[in-house]
């Protein structure tokens, strides 16, 4: 039976397993590695469970310890919204708010979004962490994640804020430079800057729109880069051609640094979500920052359906 006692075990084991380590645990919660151990321990003994396995290596959890973490990070997330929602009643959004997002999202999506809403809740204190990875929300301490494509099946809560579709495109003087390019055969004719995601899905399906015919393009490994603004700025400075996603491309091509090329090509196009792990009320300040990442999203989606010859 559930004791209130049992409480500060309960927030001992929640930030050991959060840490995976004893010693991070207890360097959080400001407490010394020996005591943290023995606060673990009566909780199994209480329980008459093993919750961690413990080596020279670290620790890992059990099957019982994983369900526990589980619980008492549901716990932690609702005592989380419930104070923070009695704070929103006659204050502004104030603390830390912590995002995760792609490169891709960074330039054009993340970090103006962020300056706005910063200047609108001077009051929050951001963390912004892009890569490309899909990170796990509990344990790096995210409030937000910005993904891109087909989610996993998750415990936490998805909202789906817009779609981004990928373009062919290089700059005019790479096209000045080299053989025309009117078919999806002529690509393997030229030089390819392949982006991350790229180098590890090689071969990609096009369409030509109005058509249900499927031609699959294998990706040339010509040039690679690690991140999608390396592997941009190497299609603007005319080393190759790529496939860029439409939020990253159409600023280029309005200021006609770079051009589209095959516009009649449907490519790729992803699903965007937000993905958060508040199960209960949603917090303003993630309403409002998930409202306006959708906003700008639509934004640059508008921009594109206004430039001419631009399809997408």
């Amino acid at each position: 039976m559930y004791d209130l006692k049992d409480l500060p075990r309960l927030i001992i084991f929640l930030e050991v397993a959060k840490q995976g380590s004893f010693t991070e645990g207890a360097k959080k919660l400001g407490l010394k590695k020996s005591g943290t151990s023995l606060h673990i321990t009566s909780l199994e003994e209480r329980l008459q469970v093993q919750l961690l396995n413990r080596s020279t290596r670290g620790i890992q959890l059990t099957e019982a310890g994983e369900r526990l973490f589980w619980y008492c990070n549901l716990i932690n997330n609702h005592l989380i919204e419930s104070f923070n929602e009695l704070q929103e009643i006659d204050q502004q959004p104030k603390g830390a708010l912590s995002i995760t997002a792609p490169h891709s999202l960074e330039q054009h999506i993340i970090l103006p979004v962020m300056m706005e809403y910063c200047e609108q809740f001077p009051q929050i204190k951001p963390c912004i962490i892009t890569d490309d990875r899909p990170l796990d929300l509990i344990k790096n301490n995210i409030d937000v994640s910005i993904h891109l494509g087909k989610l996993n099946d998750s415990n936490y809560r998805a909202r789906s804020i817009g779609t981004i579709s990928d373009v062919l495109c290089a700059s005019p003087e790479y096209i000045a430079r080299n053989d025309p390019i009117n078919d999806i055969s002529d690509l393997y004719n030229h030089k390819w800057v392949a982006a991350g995601w790229q180098q590890i899905k090689t071969q990609y399906n096009f369409k030509k729109k109005g058509e249900d015919d499927v031609i699959a393009f294998d990706v040339p490994q010509d040039m690679r880069a690690n991140t999608l603004p390396a592997a941009c700025k190497m299609v603007e400075l005319g080393m190759g051609i790529g496939m860029l996603p439409d939020i990253f491309a159409v600023h280029l091509i309005k200021s006609g640094r770079l051009v589209q090329i095959l516009p009649e090509i449907k490519c790729t196009c992803w699903p965007v979500y937000a993905v958060h792990p508040y199960h209960g009320k949603v917090l303003k300040k993630i309403k409002v920052l998930i409202d306006s990442i959708e906003t700008k999203i639509s934004e640059i989606k508008a921009i594109a359906k206004d430039l001419p010859g631009f399809n997408i």
